[in-house]
């Protein structure tokens, strides 16, 4: 039931980002998606108990902080102010919440069976590619009358169903039309590369480290994002976009930092003995103690005294 719950969490995150692309450039969905910061510490909050206060986590409320101010950058830096926010926005940074919360179902589930990277992820592409199907489905009927596009049942139509659906969309990508030979290269590479392949090196991953650092490392893909854009899709990035983008980079790198170096940087006291044991600030004793051991050998008793060291923390 974990892997299916991660698994639709998993689809939430692909599917809302693909809407959010619609109306939001790459960049700027990448660096609202890098808010999973934010979103996996919450979530192991809520399904875990963990302490969240300022004086145990004060690296998320900083890097909290830093996501807040850059999103605003990005969102309200640009001429036409609150007037610029628009449904994709909301999708982009639903994004951040499906990613988030699978990150955490999958790193529970890697702590208790750390051999089992590949079912797991079969089951989080499976979910993804079912509500896929159900979403191209509805699309295709028209239900969702024609969302994101002027083809609206596609599927009852035989000329664009040979096209748009499988194996049809590979076989005419095949062909001369530049449109369909774009959209059959981007649904294999976003399927079994950024996907499919991305989930099982996520999940392999999540074995090793905690969702939260797993959340960080994750900082780097608006990088890419950006660069990518640029490159490829001549995006543009203004000056509120690079700084928004950077205090929410700033602010992934800052939830990474230890929670005992800010607590000594802002003169803490770390009072509670489970907190120094997982900062790392308990001290070693070392206690030794003498050990009488009796014995009987004939007419008389023989002593032994002996000495033993016994290491301690507290």
């Amino acid at each position: 039931m974990k892997s299916i719950a991660g698994g639709c969490f998993c689809a939430l995150g692909y599917l809302s980002q693909s809407v959010a692309l619609l109306d939001v450039p790459a960049a700027t969905v990448a660096f609202l998606g890098a808010l999973v910061v934010i979103i996996t510490p919450v979530t192991t909050v809520l399904l875990d108990g963990a302490k969240l206060g300022w004086r145990n986590s004060p690296q998320t409320w900083l890097a909290a902080g830093m996501c807040i101010i850059g999103v605003g950058a990005l969102e309200l830096g640009g001429e036409g102010g609150l007037g610029d926010i628009g449904p994709g926005d909301f999708w982009a940074i639903m994004q951040a919440v499906g990613f988030g919360v699978a990150f955490r179902f999958t790193e529970g589930m890697m702590a208790k069976e750390p051999d089992q990277a590949l079912p797991i992820t079969a089951v989080q592409v499976g979910m993804t590619a079912f509500f896929g199907a159900v979403w191209a489905t509805l699309d295709g009927t028209g239900v969702l009358g024609g969302f994101g596009g002027d083809n609206g049942a596609w599927l009852l139509n035989e000329s664009t169903r040979s096209q748009y659906a499988l194996p049809g969309l590979f076989l005419s990508g095949m062909g001369t039309d530049e449109t369909l030979r774009n959209v059959a290269i981007a649904a294999g590479w976003t399927g079994l590369i950024t996907t499919a392949a991305n989930r099982v090196g996520e999940t392999t991953g999540l074995g090793k480290m905690t969702s939260s650092e797993a959340a960080v490392l994750l900082a780097t893909e608006p990088l890419w994002a950006a660069v990518f854009a640029s490159v490829l899709l001549h995006e543009n990035l203004g000056p509120q976009d690079i700084f928004g983008g950077a205090l929410i980079v700033a602010a992934c790198l800052t939830s990474a930092v230890k929670p005992s170096k800010l607590q000594e940087l802002f003169g803490m006291e770390v009072s509670d003995g489970a907190d120094a044991f997982d900062n790392g600030t308990f001290d070693v004793q070392t206690t030794t103690m003498v050990i009488e051991d009796e014995a009987s050998e004939g007419n008389g008793e023989l002593k032994k005294k002996g000495a033993a060291t016994v290491t301690t923390s507290a």
